[in-house]
């Protein structure tokens, strides 16, 4: 996934079909819909393919049964039985992850990694899909294929729901940029959401003077 965020430079350098359009699709709410004990199951199952945690690790973790076990408890401990307080109580939350754990990209990741695993086998990840954590960009050919696409990934998993945005005028836009169609190639510039006023941080408001300097 790391790979293909720097990848994503390379999208000035493909040629646009005729017919081809630029759709986004986002999970909704995905860190707190992420099946807790589905994840770490894949998590532990990669960790010890082809015995990878031992080699890229430098530990010697055995036997197989006894190391997964280890793993999946410390995993457990750190994502499981979080706390949080609503409206003066106090609540444990049983599934999906708190948004302040440092695993929460780790965990949202190898599931989003799972979904797309599963979708590739089915046929349904086409040639140029690029996501970052929870939005996806992807070229289709036209409105049915966009859609189809919708469709399966609403249908990989009962925890995920996701929204779709089809360009609009050439235009469309992704993570803090517009990706804008130019005949049959691509170009960028920076994306300002139509609520923007341009004003960062007020002089005159209670901040540190280094961060208004900053700015």
């Amino acid at each position: 996934m790391i790979k293909d965020i720097f990848e994503f430079a390379d999208v000035r350098n493909l040629n646009i079909q005729e017919g081809d359009i630029f759709v986004s699709y986002d999970v909704f709410s995905l860190f707190t819909n992420v099946p807790v004990d589905e994840t770490i199951d894949i998590l532990v199952k990669q960790a010890f393919n082809e015995d990878w945690f031992n080699k890229n690790h430098g530990t010697n973790l055995q036997p197989a049964q006894q190391r997964e076990l280890l793993l999946r408890e410390l995993l457990q401990t750190a994502v499981k039985n979080q706390l949080f307080q609503f409206d003066g109580n106090l609540y444990e939350q049983v599934d999906g992850v708190a948004m302040d754990s440092p695993l929460v990209p780790l965990m949202a990741d190898t599931f989003m990694t799972s979904i797309e695993a599963k979708l590739k086998a089915d046929g349904n990840i086409l040639d140029f899909n690029k996501r970052c954590v929870d939005d996806t960009f992807t070229i289709v050919n036209g409105i049915a294929t966009a859609e189809t696409l919708y469709r399966a990934l609403n249908n990989a998993h009962p925890s995920m729901s996701f929204t779709m945005e089809i360009e609009v005028g050439g235009k469309l836009p992704f993570l803090g940029m517009n990706i804008i169609r130019e005949e049959n190639t691509i170009n960028t510039e920076v994306y300002r959401k139509p609520t923007n006023t341009g004003l960062l941080l007020h002089y005159q408001c209670h901040t540190n003077e280094r961060y208004k300097r900053a700015c």
